[in-house]
């Protein structure tokens, strides 16, 4: 895997209907745990990547999450050729 989507849980925890939040941990909970790393935990919500097989499929992750509520801020592309 060469990119990733990071999320900001705090931003989605803080900034978005809750339906959305419920989302997120809904996604988080049932992906591939392989996929999924926390990298920095705290209250009230962790920096966590959410590993792709490449930018592309990051880009397309990051504008679904979008398109679900989650503020473009709460998101960053890590990784890949651009």
């Amino acid at each position: 895997m060469t990119a990733a989507v990071r999320v900001n849980e705090v931003v989605v925890n803080l900034y978005t209907a809750r339906q959305t939040a419920n989302w997120w941990a809904l996604f988080r909970a049932r992906g591939p745990a392989e996929r999924f790393t926390t990298v920095t935990a705290s209250i009230p919500g962790d920096l966590v990547d959410v590993a792709c097989d490449d930018r592309a499929d990051a880009e397309w992750l990051r504008d679904h999450m979008i398109e679900q509520g989650i503020p473009k801020t709460a998101l960053k592309i890590l990784g890949g050729a651009r």
